[in-house]
């Protein structure tokens, strides 16, 4: 049994009040900027068609012809295939090897397909078809035949799949591709794995407080229905650590602004979450969490709820800002947000709703309703969350996607539009 502290009567008691109910839902793991170029990069290959018994033949005439070939670079995809194994669309553009050329039976009881393969030979860009071409005629089993080789040109993948289930895809519709049980653009499945299972029980939860402290701040005009939670999840207990709603419409006053372009987008609901988390990390090494109120920030409790977790006692006074926390948005973070959700160290980041066109985390385009049926709406492409190679952290993070017609964010302002574009 989990124990949920933050601290415990806190925590209770803000979810017995505000009569509060987990939200219904699965954690989707994010794609990476690398894993979405993976899936939609692509290059065309030659294929050859011979005896079953000349495919090591042949991959020597390769090797001999092209010797700076790195066949290292696409070792995803299968040297040589099976008819059987062929996909449909490549089966149909082949067509049946049966009665084309019996002499590449080598019983005459065998099934053609049986003793015939397909070998895929190498980009067309390393060799012209002609080429190749002339090059198998010199060399058995082509040599001492009166056609020319049949040589066709088909589209694989240019990149290693990510997972079995993408693997299995792109072999039902490219070419027969091998998965050796890692993702080379993103984190391990196993790792994600691992980490879904630590979290999804209580995602739903948190998720439905972050819609509580949302609506707070937004009854009174003053944010957008944006809220988040942040939590300490050491495997044996979930502390709450801060929550903040969205207030970027409170003027330096308190009082509601007109709702006009961006507002103040230092008040964020995640940026204002951060700063609590820190000024409660200086409060515990016994300094003046007062050092950092600034009122452009909003890096103070505005309400009731986000008071009686702010006063909680339950962070380390070391360690670096967020590290080893979790962060629990309604909204996908926009740019600015994702970059401070990074630098703070966070180790695990769930969003409830997409942001297409502000959001900062998502690499990938995602189907959405339109008028006539389904299409799809591109975002913004960041994948922020990962991306070891240009920035100095990473961090996992999933999408939340509700079981149930319920939907609390959905009356937010339109995230396709262009003045009116929610930044959450």
């Amino acid at each position: 049994m989990v124990s949920l502290r933050g601290g415990d009567e806190a925590l209770h008691s803000a979810f017995a009040q505000l009569d509060l109910d987990p939200r219904n839902g699965r954690l989707v793991a994010l794609k990476t900027k690398e894993e979405v170029r993976a899936a939609l990069e692509t290059f065309e290959a030659h294929v050859v068609e011979l005896p079953a018994r000349y495919a090591g033949v042949l991959k020597d005439v390769i090797q001999t012809a092209l010797p700076d070939l790195k066949t290292a670079d696409f070792q995803h995809l299968r040297r040589v295939a099976q008819w059987k194994f062929l996909p449909p669309r490549l089966q149909k553009q082949f067509k049946s090897p049966r009665g084309d050329d019996e002499s590449f039976c080598e019983d005459d009881n065998a099934e053609l397909e049986d003793t015939v393969r397909y070998f895929l030979v190498c980009p067309t860009t390393a060799i012209s078809k002609a080429t190749l071409q002339d090059i198998l005629r010199r060399n058995p089993p082509f040599m001492d035949r009166d056609r020319d080789p049949r040589i066709f040109h088909v589209e694989v993948p240019a990149l290693a799949p990510t997972s079995p289930e993408q693997a299995a895809q792109w072999s039902l519709k490219y070419w027969p591709i091998s998965y050796k049980n890692t993702n080379p653009y993103g984190p391990h499945p196993s790792l994600v794995a691992r980490n879904t299972a630590e979290i999804e029980a209580h995602a739903g939860k948190w998720l439905s407080l972050a819609d509580s402290v949302a609506q707070l701040l937004h009854a009174l005009s003053l944010g957008e229905r944006v809220g988040c939670v942040i939590v300490d999840n050491n495997g044996e207990r979930q502390e709450i650590i801060a929550v903040a709603g969205d207030c970027r419409w409170r003027s330096s006053s308190g009082a509601a602004e007109p709702h006009q372009g961006p507002g103040n987008v230092m008040a964020h609901a995640v940026e204002r979450a951060i700063a609590m988390a820190a000024k409660k990390r200086l409060r515990a090494a016994g300094k003046d969490p007062d050092l950092l109120d600034r009122k452009l920030f909003c890096d103070w409790p505005l309400t009731d709820l986000e008071k009686q977790f702010y006063e909680q006692d339950n962070i380390l006074p070391n360690g670096y800002l967020c590290v080893d926390l979790d962060i629990y948005i309604t909204h996908e973070p926009c740019v600015m947000c994702s970059m401070a959700i990074l630098h703070s160290r966070f180790k695990r980041c769930v969003f409830a709703q997409r942001m297409p066109m502000t959001g900062g985390l998502t690499a990938d385009a995602v189907a959405t309703k339109v008028d006539k049926g389904i299409g799809w709406t591109s975002s913004l492409g960041q994948g922020i969350f990962w991306r070891p190679s240009e920035l100095n952290w990473k961090l996992l993070a999933w999408e939340w996607i509700e079981e149930d017609a319920k939907d609390s964010t959905n009356d937010c302002m339109n995230t396709t539009g262009n003045s009116d574009t929610l930044h959450a």
